[in-house]
């Protein structure tokens, strides 16, 4: 248990120290500089920064969130990247244990806040991120086929190829996976042209979706991006009551509150076995009505945005599809 717990603090301190190194990466992309060169230095003044000033977390909390130089405030982004990287690195070890899966999570989990981190700070994602997230779903995919393969060699396992094994390897689902990213951001952003004359997401969002269907595989980014939308919404939820509330559109705040409600009810009913598939005309009925309620909302809060565009706030998806990527990785 002692040694449990040892290796536990060690990864968390290593995952601290990545942490402090992916604020370097996400500052220095923003600013299109070497992530090498020069030695780290305060944003505000550029003074040099002494080797005891970029200790994790813990420069932050001595010099109490300020530059020891100019002393200017020092962005909380320091310690909550430090310390997110550390939690994350070591749920990704709990999991994944002493291998070589763990390193390329570990990777992968690194990227994925530098990604996120660019997106919420300047709504911005590089494509050299996104590139690389698809060249390591790809470079894994070719090796756990290698590694099915020469596992099936060695067991004597007869290799037949059938319709099923094209379909179902780990390249042709990380391909498939890419292909179906692509699609679905592209046609949901090319929607936002029928509400509000603009993309509704990014084209950085489709270059993640890509990345993110290279590592999982089609079937599991579906999953993901459905995660993401609610984490989406979660997060635009108040904003979006609010300006219902402003304009005072008490109509589509009813209409939307009881497609909510009905939403969850239809949910409970299904999950407690109230409704089911097999109770075909009672869950016909069901969906019909959450589908109507679903439209009728949607056309509501359109018609909205054209009339009040000023409600229009864009919000990046991405960081949303990075948290349901964690949550995919971790859980």
């Amino acid at each position: 248990m002692e040694a449990l717990i040892t290796i536990l603090i060690l990864v968390f301190v290593t995952g601290l120290c990545i942490g402090s190194f992916l604020n370097v990466v996400i500052l220095r992309s923003l600013s299109e500089e070497s992530i090498v060169f020069p030695a780290s230095k305060c944003p505000k003044c550029q003074t040099p920064l002494k080797w005891w000033h970029n200790i994790p977390v813990l420069s932050y909390i001595f010099l109490r969130g300020k530059c020891a130089f100019c002393k200017e405030h020092i962005s909380i982004q320091y310690p909550l990247v430090e310390l997110f990287t550390g939690i994350v690195f070591t749920l990704l070890f709990l999991k994944f244990g002493i291998s070589i899966q763990t390193l390329f999570v570990w990777v992968v989990s690194s990227i994925f806040i530098v990604i996120a981190g660019t997106d919420i700070k300047e709504k911005v994602v590089y494509d050299i991120h996104t590139y690389i997230l698809v060249g390591l779903g790809l470079l894994y995919a070719v090796v756990a086929t290698i590694i099915a393969v020469t596992q099936m060699h060695y067991t004597g396992t007869p290799l037949e190829f059938s319709k099923y094994i094209l379909l179902n390897n780990p390249i042709t689902n990380s391909l498939l996976g890419i292909i179906t990213g692509v699609v679905i951001l592209e046609i949901c952003a090319r929607a936002g042209y029928l509400v509000a004359g603009t993309r509704a997401f990014g084209e950085g969002d489709t270059f993640i979706a890509a990345g993110l269907g290279a590592l999982f595989g089609w079937r599991t980014l579906v999953v993901i991006l459905g995660l993401g939308v609610l984490i989406q919404v979660i997060i635009f939820l108040p904003i979006f009551i609010k300006g219902l509330v402003k304009n005072k559109d008490w109509k589509t705040l009813a209409t939307f509150v009881v497609f909510v409600i009905y939403a969850i009810t239809f949910y409970l009913l299904q999950h407690f076995r109230i409704v089911t598939p097999d109770k075909a005309l009672l869950y016909a009925i069901g969906a019909l009505i959450l589908a109507l309620l679903g439209v009728v909302s949607c056309i509501l809060i359109f018609k909205g945005l054209r009339e009040h565009p000023e409600n229009r706030t864009y919000m990046p998806f991405g960081p949303a599809m990075v948290a349901a990527a964690f949550i995919a990785l971790i859980v």
